[in-house]
């Protein structure tokens, strides 16, 4: 274990043993090649209750490695955030990085994130919350996922709202001009590559699939939500942080490839995501804005079940009717 450590990375491992140590060797490999994580940076794996060889072939590779290197190991499966939790409880970094365990870091990843994290302490938005983009408080910095091919993938979005959620249920943004200037949930593909020319790009929640955290935020707001099983710890982790003037932004060159649905169903995903709002809505809005989201959820299930089936994609139309029937209303 290094003696000052900088940098905390924090995998959850869940029958996934083959592309959870491909992971973490590229973390290995990228700490190593960097002059200021060398020797500053600790691994910490919690393994979810796997049924396979994961757990055997972990603690292999911890023999083989020089970074500080724990291992957690559970008797059942307790979820993405609650997991995620015991790990950050662990970590001894500065900065504290979830990352997915179907990811693979690509060269000077974490050097630029933990970098930029050092050159923006800022103090607090509070005084500045009227400049629109400007980054003063940095504490939640995503790297620019992409895709095996090397394509951008969208992550993240605008900060949940009853106006972002009707855009991203009711399919606004996906329309060629409107969608462009109008704020949404979810980012769809051009607010993906919309950021690549900028140094750091502010949005209002990025995916925990690969998220830098400044541990003073943590100390401020708290661990992610552990009432949230899978989907959605993200977006609720910086609401809660734009409530407490820390600004949230996405790194335009650092690259980390995510396989995606390595790990989950895109099923899974769908109804996960829609939960994750209501659950969302029931904490931290108004009441009778809740009646409000479950309605924009299920007429935007609805939507996409008629559309898609209209156009001959009957089996992500049946996708969405399975996932209606799955929806805790």
């Amino acid at each position: 274990m290094p003696k000052n450590t900088l940098l905390s990375v924090c995998l959850i491992s869940y029958n996934t043993a083959d592309i959870t140590l491909a992971a973490i060797k590229s973390v290995i490999e990228d700490a190593n090649r960097s002059a200021l994580l060398a020797h500053q940076t600790e691994i910490i794996v919690v393994d979810n209750a796997s049924t396979d060889d994961s757990i055997p072939k972990l603690q292999s590779l911890k023999k083989e490695i020089s970074l500080g290197f724990t291992m957690i190991i559970n008797k059942k499966n307790l979820g993405f955030a609650t997991a995620n939790n015991q790990a950050i409880k662990q970590a001894k970094g500065e900065y504290i990085l979830l990352l997915n365990s179907d990811t693979f870091v690509q060269a000077g990843a974490l050097e630029k994130l933990v970098q930029a994290m050092i050159d923006n302490p800022g103090e607090s938005t509070a005084t500045l919350s009227s400049h629109s983009g400007k980054l003063d408080r940095l504490g939640i910095l995503a790297a620019t996922l992409i895709n095996p091919d090397g394509t951008v993938q969208p992550q993240g979005g605008s900060l949940p709202s009853l106006f972002t959620l009707f855009n991203h249920l009711m399919m606004i943004d996906d329309l060629p001009i409107l969608g462009r200037l109008l704020p949404s949930t979810q980012h769809t593909g051009w607010r993906a590559t919309n950021f690549i020319n900028q140094y750091l790009f502010k949005t209002g929640w990025v995916a925990g699939t690969a998220m830098l955290i400044k541990r003073d935020l943590i100390k401020e707001i708290g661990l992610l939500d552990k009432n949230i099983f899978m989907y959605g710890e993200d977006v609720e982790f910086c609401l809660r942080a734009s409530h407490h003037h820390w600004d949230v932004a996405i790194h335009p060159t650092a690259f980390v490839t995510h396989l995606k649905s390595a790990s989950s169903t895109t099923l899974n995903a769908i109804v996960g995501e829609m939960n994750g709002y209501l659950y969302l809505w029931a904490k931290h809005f108004p009441a009778w804005q809740s009646v409000v989201v479950r309605a924009l959820i299920y007429s935007g299930l609805i939507l996409r079940i008629i559309i898609f089936g209209t156009i001959g994609q009957t089996k992500r139309s049946n996708l969405y009717r399975n996932a209606l029937g799955q929806i805790k209303f």
